[in-house]
This record gives structure tokens, C-alpha cells and sequence, in this order.
């Protein structure tokens, strides 16, 4: 069936982040803000990705198992983001995260920026050799301010750059405009992003924590 190109509503956002936090999915599922960090890579990334291998990925679900336990709901819900941050990437208008483009920490000692970069950049290890072999510089450059936001490893020089604040903030201020520009990168080759210039690192998988 087809999904409305329309963004959730306020009360289907709450379901479906209290439904992703519930008992009812596995602990290591994604919550709702690396959700929508994982469906933006996703509709960037130049390797497509089935609809049951990402959903698979998002509810930490074995691909073999019986998933008659889901509620069929939530899933349409996950879809219809799916398919309102694809049309907002195809039509340019832009992506508005659903968190802070900060890394300080929340009242509840949370950084759901770290949590949505680290949904995103789930997407980018699964795939490293697509992300990487045409576009390895712009690529690399662009996603300096994903890596420093989702605080994965032990990175000597992204954790230097994580005890300059206020270049921090300028970094984490471009992510919604990447976000565009490495969609733009992977179907209009000649456009380069505007990434950080001249910086390098080597991307290193990490695993997300869960948000209580």
C-alpha cells in the first residue's frame, strides 16, 4: 500500500517513540530520534537497502525470526517517516532533525544529537565501500560533524575537536545542510559538499546506547 509523503503528527511521534522504548521490541532496538538519523542515511546512501533488512536493523530483530510479535502499526509509522524524509531530500526543502544541533547534555543527562548520529552513522558502517569508493575526500570530510556528534570511539583527534565547544557547535550547525549535500553528492557527482575542509579521520564502528 502506498504512504502519505507527510510528516507524523505529534501523537504518532509519541506512540512511536514510547512504543520503540517499550518492552515490546528488543532492548537494542533504535529509539525514535537515531530512527530518524537512520532513515536520512538511508535514503542517502547509494547502496539501496530492503524495507524487511532495515527494519531488521532498527528493531535489532533476527531476519529469520517470526516478527508476528510487531504491531503492524508502529511499522506503518516507521514507513511514513521513511517516506516523508524521502521526499523532503528529493524535493530539497530541507531536513529539520528532531533534536538539539547541540552536544550538550539534556535534563535527563542525554545527548539526542550523539543518539541521532549514531542512528546515521549505523547506515554508513553497514555500507562503507559504497559510501567510500567514488566520493572517499567529500564523503569523508562531510561526515567529520556525524562522527564528533555520535562520540563512538576514542579518536584522538575527534576528541580533541569535542573539548572546543564552540567549534564543536559550528560543526554540529552544518549537519542538517550535509545531510542535503551528501544526498546531492550521491546523484549529481559534480556538486561537492561543503564539508569542513582539510579534515581527515577513519571511521570506526560503535555501538549505540540506549535511551531510557
Amino acid at each position: 500500500m502506498p504512504y502519505a509523503c507527510e510528516p507524523l503528527s505529534d501523537e504518532q511521534l509519541e506512540q512511536l517513540d514510547t512504543y520503540l522504548l517499550s518492552a515490546k521490541v528488543k532492548e537494542e532496538a533504535l529509539d525514535y530520534i537515531a530512527l530518524h538519523g537512520y532513515l536520512c542515511a538511508l535514503n542517502i546512501s547509494p547502496e539501496p537497502m530492503s524495507e524487511n533488512t532495515w527494519m531488521t536493523h532498527v528493531l535489532a530483530e533476527n531476519p529469520q525470526s517470526n516478527a508476528s510479535h510487531l504491531e503492524p502499526e508502529m511499522l506503518d509509522l516507521m514507513r511514513i517517516e521513511n517516506n516523508y524524509i524521502r521526499s523532503c531530500l528529493e524535493s530539497d526543502s530541507g531536513i529539520e532533525l528532531p533534536c538539539d544541533l547541540t552536544l550538550e547534555l539534556d535534563e535527563e543527562g542525554d545527548c539526542l544529537l550523539e543518539y541521532w548520529a549514531q542512528g546515521f552513522m549505523e547506515v554508513v558502517f553497514s555500507q562503507e565501500e559504497a559510501w567510500f569508493s567514488q566520493h572517499e575526500t567529500a564523503v569523508a570530510e562531510s561526515l567529520l560533524p556525524f562522527m564528533l556528534a555520535a562520540n563512538l570511539d576514542a579518536d584522538q583527534e575527534l576528541a580533541e575537536l569535542r573539548n572546543q565547544p564552540n567549534l564543536c557547535q559550528q560543526l554540529c550547525e552544518q549537519i542538517p545542510e550535509l545531510v542535503q549535500d551528501l544526498f546531492l553528492l550521491f546523484r549529481v557527482p559534480v556538486d561537492k559538499p561543503k564539508g569542513p575542509a582539510n579534515q581527515n579521520f577513519s571511521s570506526k564502528k560503535g555501538h549505540k546506547p540506549r535511551r531510557h
